[in-house]
């Protein structure tokens, strides 16, 4: 009786190795079928969220006054040809920060029973542009030599430049990301059916894109 009970820790290791020798094809199979409708929901809810497009999050209005200024000419930079050439620019425009969904993967997605784990594409400065009706050229100088008409248009272009600058330095790109969350959270919720929770780095059991 007593070698028995030594030995019956053993025998129940022995069975138990049986036990799952005998079912490890069916397990793996299993896993590997989980596997796969888990790539499948993830493919149809990544379908959903790449028919959004691009969304536009975020429009900052500005007005600026923008001061351009060229150097005039120089001989052998010893004295001035012609004058600096001078423009002020009293302006108005808009930037657009957006987030382009059609940029996500399958990757970026991970399903955990009820919860959807979803890593967003960084935000983007969509477009910044000027308001030409509302945009003035209030002074402009040019030297005699210069191209008046090209110097006024690299003018309205460096005051373009200025509005993208102005919407950057306003930290738009992180009022985008914000507004991504406040918005696509609700609305995913509601096209999935699964608790969204958005993270910069999806958790160790994401799925991996499938061939």
């Amino acid at each position: 009786m007593r070698s028995i009970k030594r030995y019956f820790p053993w025998i129940i290791v022995v069975i138990l190795g049986w036990y799952i020798w005998q079912h490890r094809e069916e397990w793996i199979r299993q896993e590997e079928e989980r596997k796969v409708v888990e790539a499948n929901i993830n493919a149809v809810i990544l379908t959903q969220i790449e028919a959004l497009g691009k969304l536009e999050l975020v429009r900052y209005n500005f007005q600026e006054v923008t001061e351009v200024k060229e150097l005039g000419k120089e001989y052998f930079k010893i004295f001035k040809v012609e004058p600096d050439s001078k423009a002020i620019l009293i302006t108005q425009g808009e930037a657009v920060g957006c987030l382009d969904l059609t940029k996500m993967d399958v990757q970026d997605l991970s399903v955990n029973g009820d919860t959807l784990y979803v890593k967003l594409p960084d935000p983007e400065l969509c477009y910044y542009k000027l308001n030409l009706e509302k945009t003035r050229l209030y002074s402009v100088e040019t030297g005699v030599f210069a191209n008046r008409d090209q110097f006024i248009q690299r003018s309205y272009q460096r005051a373009e430049d200025e509005i993208k600058k102005a919407a950057l330095n306003s930290n738009i790109l992180d009022q985008t990301r914000n507004n991504a969350h406040l918005i696509l959270k609700p609305m995913l919720e509601k096209m999935t059916g699964k608790v969204i929770v958005i993270r910069e780095t999806l958790p160790p059991a994401s799925i991996e894109a499938t061939g």
